[in-house]
Order: C-alpha cells, then structure tokens, then sequence
C-alpha cells in the first residue's frame, strides 16, 4: 500500500515535472566575475587598476599594479608596454601621419569634426610618472620610447623598461605604475563628447605579449607589441582585471566585467569596482544621459548572462530591440560554437556625437548603435550593429587572435557569423528604415524587395585591384583597401568555402575551430588546419588562392545567340561511292522541324581560374549544364535543338556567385531576368545603407 500510494504520488507530480523547463548550463564563473573552476586561459598577466575620472578638465588618473608571468623557456630583462593614447597626443604619431596619407580611418577621415586638428581641447596623451617593480627598483629611467614597425622616432605608442634583474623562465614580477591622461575628443574607438559622454578604452600602461615558438612563427621568444596605427586593433594576453573607478556621482557607470562594489564619497564622487577573470582588456563608459535597462538571458544548456543596456536617454527606445538583438546572438552562436561562459554583458549605445565610438568589441563590453525611431520589428542598424560586435566576443573576445597582424581572424570571420546569424533571425535591411517615421509608410513599399541577402552581401566583395586577405592590418594602402580585405572580401571568401564544403561541414569547421582555440591566440594556420581536417580535403589551393592571393575572380557571359540552319550548299557524298551537287536543302515545312544552331560565349576577365558550370536554359524550360575548365580566356559552346522552342532564354554560370567581383554579369537573358536586376540593386542598396547608417542616428 506504501508503495502504491509512492507510485501515485509520483505519477502525479509527472505533469508538473515534465512542464519544467530545461535547465540553463551550470554557471563558469560566480556573481564576482571569478571562474568557480579552473582557469579558462593561461593567465599572463594581472591586472589592479585604480583610476579617477575628473570630467571638468578630462584628467583620467590612475595607479595600477601589474603581475607578468615569464611563460618562456628564456630570462626576460626588458618588458614591453602599450600606451595607446599617445597616438592623439599630436600631428606627429604614426596614427596621425597614416591616417592623412590613408585617408581617414573607421567612420571619419581627415577633416571630420573627430579628427584632431590642432585644437587644444581635441588632443589626448597618457604620461607614466612612476614605474618601479614592487618594493624595489625605480624603472622609470630605463623607459624608452620604441617604433617596431616604422622609423617614426615621434610616436609615443609603444615603450620598454629595463629590469634590474631578469624574470627566469616560469617566474613572474610585479610591478606598480602610476600615470596621468588627457581624455582625447573622441576618435578611432575612444575619447569623450561636447554632450558629456565617456569612452574610456586603451586608456593604460599596458603589457604586450611575449610570444614564445611556435606562435606567430617565432623561433625564439620576441615580443608581439605594435605601435598604434591608423588601421589597427588589438592583441593582448589573458589575465584577471580588477578595477576601481571613481566618477561623479551623477555619472551611470558600464565596464568589462561584473560590478561587485559601489561606494559613494564625501567628495560627491563615486567608487565602482568591477572584476573579471580570463579576459585580456578591460574598457568603460560613464554619461549622466544614460538609460539604464536590465535584464538576463535564460536558454536551455546555455549559461545565464546579465544584460545591462546603457543608451542615450533620446534613444531610450533603442533598448529593447538591443536586447532582443544581444539575447538572440547568444543563443544562436551560443549553439552553434560555444556558450559564451561569462556572467555579464554591458552593451553601449553612445549619444549621437558619439558616434565614432559606437561599434567596438572589448571583452563582455560593446558599443552598438541607438536611434531615436528604430525600425520596426528588427531594425537592420541595431540589429546588425549588436550582433556584429557582440561576435567580436567569440574571435577576439574569446580566441583572442592578432589584431594587428592578421585583422580578418576576427573582423572577416566576424562578419561571416553577422550574416549568417542575420538570415536565421530574418534581418533585412530596408532602406526606408533609415528615414524619419512619418516617410516609411509610403517609401517603405517602393524600397522592400526580395533580393538575397547574398547580393547585398557580395557588394562588398572587392575591385579589381586586391591585397592579400591574410597581412598585416597596417600593410594595405588605404583604409578601403584595410576594410575591404579585413572585412567584406574574407566574409564572401568563407561563404564561398561553405559552397565548396557544404553547409553542414562548415558548421563543424567552425565549431571545431572554437572548441580547439579558445584563449589560444590562433593564427592563420590555424584556422586552414582545421578546416583541411574537418572538410577531409587539402584546401591549400584555395587558401593561397583567395586567402594569400591578390587576383581577382570574374566570369561573364559574353553573348548568346541562335539561328535557324541554313540548309546544305556544294558537293556532298550521295552514298553511293560519288558525289552529288546539293545547291539548296529545302528546311522542314512544319516550324516545329525547325533545327536551329545556338552559340554562347563565356568569358574569364579576371585573373583567377576555376572551373564553371555554364547552364543554359530554353525557351521550353529544358535546360543543359556544361563544365568549362575556366583556364581559357573564353569559351565558344554550340547547341543545335529541334523545334519552335529551340530559342536560349537564359545563360549563367554557376559556382562563382560568392567570390565573383561582378555577379551581374554571371548570367545573360533575353529580357534582364529579375535575378540579376535584383543583383545590381542589391549592389546601390547596400552602399545607400551603408551611407545612410550614420545619417540616421541623427533622426
């Protein structure tokens, strides 16, 4: 009886238990920031940072104690050290000198109201005033400004000290700095605004990574510390960050990290602490404009994440489309390459003269886009702009690869996940989101289309003029040149692998690539590596290619034409063993007997070959595919067809849509067939969107 009255109990509560929802993944790190197991990275170096933030004059002092970690099999006696803002300190820092000759860099370029002109309130600097290692020797008179990368002696971005004793190998050392700053007017991801807002990011003295072999292709230990250009991002080791900031009171505060102390001063000031383990930069905000919102991501198998949202109170109606758009890009890369484990995600949405500071990735911290009327459901800015940087988590974020040297492991395979993450979500962009609400209503329908994605995607897809994908961010000639390569040709390139593999293998491929590499600083290589071996196929051809290749791929058709067969004229063998005169062949009476002879011309223009499927399709709807090998300028291809239908009504060539730099010309029709006018819409959409962006954070 015990037992049955067990059994129904149970069976009772059956309902109830199979109505719960599955559970999220276990947490990696507690409500401090502070991983509940093991270390996600090997932690290199640590980081105490006390800063004060005084807005009236844009002083941004600080104090920071530094622990380094020899991870090498050699004694270091020189340390190597970052100091971004240095780049705007004046007109003669390598950023400032690339930046004119470049032609501007990101959003701005050289005579926009953010690029430093000289003005005294414009300039930003940082100065070390003390250096020593902890209870020990004074380093300061050993530091030394150094130009890796160029013989600009001026530029002030990159410094050395020298130890009194070395680190061994395994060791460590710990230093304490203190330093003072200028907060520049905000240019090239950081700085501060006229309507008081604050991006504080590569703001302090910070280490470089000593690669040890085989990373980077060192064959001995050598640091990996770049000046600060025009054109590049950044690279740095995995530690822990504790940070103390003190602002005004009036001031929201966002930062890396999880907010574990809040203090209020006798001064009027306020004291913020975050923490954060396994991350490798730490950035900021603080806006008394700021509206705050709050929330948490919940899936099953996926880790929680607190969302705080900070947007312009003017664009207060930004936020929940922010949120939905942060919820969704960790749920969707969450599965299909690794929950992201970290407990918290601030995401920033500068005020309107801030602009230059939106769309930036720092470890559990981006900037996105606000609008006073977004679009309605998804509008395309916000939406793109949130799941574009919150991607940077995973590749620069996570995997942690080199900026400097190799910008398309985060910012082209970033912009790779963007799109695919916007087909899934159904994110399109219609231009007449980016006009004022009370035009949409009636512009929208003359602007929605049913283009693909894919054409707008293959707008961005290059000139006939390439750099290597794979090089160094400062090596191309112009910022379009860096932007071209670094994002929209390695987008089109990993789509067009897809193709090659099949969906399903690159899913694994990027997946395997995540799993194997996260906190590891990947290279190239490493990516090649992984994709011969998931795919089973040595793709070093297409690598060298599209990846280290500069040429251009672009097929077309030529023409296309059919006529009726002219009947026989001359001497022809009567079958007989002679020879008859035939002055004219009398053509079949009916129409339908009608033979006619069909010509198609394909053509390679550019540099690349690869082999072409040409499909030809008939009036009747039949259609006939052949393979050219795509090694020839161009190809002749005869069809003769029986019948009233015998007419070619479309050519295209197949297989060279992603990577072809003129899809319009891949395929040819008696009338312009819908696809291709699509095509080229496709192609004036995209950059009417793309100019039109920054316009429209202004309504």
């Amino acid at each position: 009886m015990t037992r049955l009255l067990s059994l129904l109990l149970l069976l009772g509560q059956l309902p109830a238990l199979a109505a719960e929802p599955p559970a999220p993944a276990a947490p990696v790190f507690d409500k401090q920031g502070r991983t509940l197991g093991a270390p996600l990275a090997e932690r290199v170096t640590d980081y105490e940072i006390d800063a004060r933030l005084d807005p009236t004059t844009h002083a941004l002092t600080g104090q920071e104690t530094i622990t380094w970690r020899n991870r090498s099999n050699e004694p270091q006696s020189t340390l190597w050290f970052h100091l971004y803002w240095n780049a705007f300190k004046n007109d003669r820092s390598t950023f400032y000198r690339e930046a004119k000759e470049m032609g501007g860099f990101r959003d701005a370029d050289a005579s926009s109201p953010t690029f430093p002109d000289n003005k005294p309130d414009e300039w930003g600097y940082s100065n070390v005033k003390a250096l020593r290692v902890k209870g020990g020797a004074d380093l300061l008179p050993t530091l030394r400004f150094e130009h890796p990368d160029d013989d600009n002696t001026e530029d002030q971005t990159v410094f050395t000290v020298t130890l009194p004793e070395p680190v061994p190998p395994g060791g460590h050392v710990t230093l304490e700095l203190q330093w003072e700053a200028r907060v520049p007017k905000v240019v090239a991801r950081a700085g501060r605004t006229d309507s008081g807002f604050y991006l504080v990011a590569q703001w302090f003295p910070k280490l470089g990574v000593l690669e040890v072999p085989p990373e980077g292709g060192a064959t001995s230990p050598h640091w990996n510390c770049h000046q600060y250009h025009a054109t590049s991002e950044f690279y740095a080791d995995f530690g822990t960050y504790d940070v103390r900031l003190t602002v005004p009171r009036a001031m929201k505060v966002g930062a890396t990290g999880v907010l574990v102390e809040r203090r209020e001063n006798p001064d009027g000031t306020q004291t913020l602490r975050y923490h954060q383990d396994d991350v490798h930069d730490f950035a900021w905000t603080a806006f008394e404009r700021f509206e705050v919102f709050e929330d948490v991501f919940r899936a099953p198998g996926l880790p929680e994440v607190g969302l705080t949202v900070l947007v312009d109170e003017k664009h207060h109606r930004s936020g929940p489309q922010i949120i939905a758009a942060a919820k969704a890009s960790l749920e969707h890369f969450g599965r299909w390459w690794t929950p992201w484990p970290y407990p918290h995600l601030t995401l920033v949405a500068p005020p309107t003269d801030g602009m230059e500071a939106g769309g930036m990735e720092y470890p559990t911290f981006i900037t996105v886009v606000g609008r006073t009327e977004p679009g309605e459901p998804k509008d395309f800015a916000i939406w793109q702009t949130t799941v574009h940087e919150f991607g940077h988590n995973y590749w620069q974020g996570m995997l942690a690869s080199n900026e400097f040297e190799e910008p398309w492991l985060d910012e082209g395979i970033n912009s790779y996940g963007t799109y695919k993450l916007s087909l899934a979500e159904g994110v399109r962009a219609n231009p007449a989101d980016f006009f004022p609400s009370p035009l949409r209503g009636w512009l929208g329908p003359l602007f929605t289309t049913d283009w693909d994605e894919r054409d707008r995607m293959r707008g961005t897809s290059g000139l006939r003029e390439n750099s290597p994908i794979v090089q160094a961010s400062w090596k191309y000639r112009t910022t379009g040149d860096y932007f071209r390569n670094s994002y929209g040709r390695p987008q089109v390139t990993l789509y067009a692998l897809e193709q090659l593999v099949g969906e399903e293998t690159m899913a694994r491929i990027m997946r395997t690539y995540v799993e194997r590499w996260k906190f590891r600083h990947p290279r190239s290589e490493d990516f090649f590596a992984v994709v011969n071996e998931v795919s089973g196929q040595d793709l070093g051809w297409f690598f060298d290619t599209f990846f280290r290749g500069t040429g251009t791929l672009d097929y077309a058709v030529g023409s296309m034409s059919c006529e009726a067969r002219a009947g026989k004229k001359g001497f022809f063998d009567d079958g007989k063993g002679g020879v008859q005169l035939v002055e004219r062949e009398p053509r079949g009476a009916a129409k339908d007997d009608t033979v006619k002879r069909c010509e198609v011309q394909v053509n390679r223009l550019g540099d690349v070959r690869i082999p072409v499927d040409v499909k030809v399709t008939f009036a009747d709807g039949s259609s006939q595919v052949e393979r050219w090998d795509g090694q020839a300028r161009w190809k002749h291809l005869l069809f003769e067809r029986t019948g009233k239908d015998a007419d070619i009504q479309q050519v295209e060539l197949q297989a060279v849509n992603a990577l072809d730099i003129h899809p319009a010309n891949n395929s040819r029709t008696k009338q312009m067939s819908g696809q291709v006018a699509m095509s080229l819409f496709g192609w004036a959409t995209y950059a009417g969107q793309m100019l039109s962006t920054v316009a429209s954070l202004l309504f």
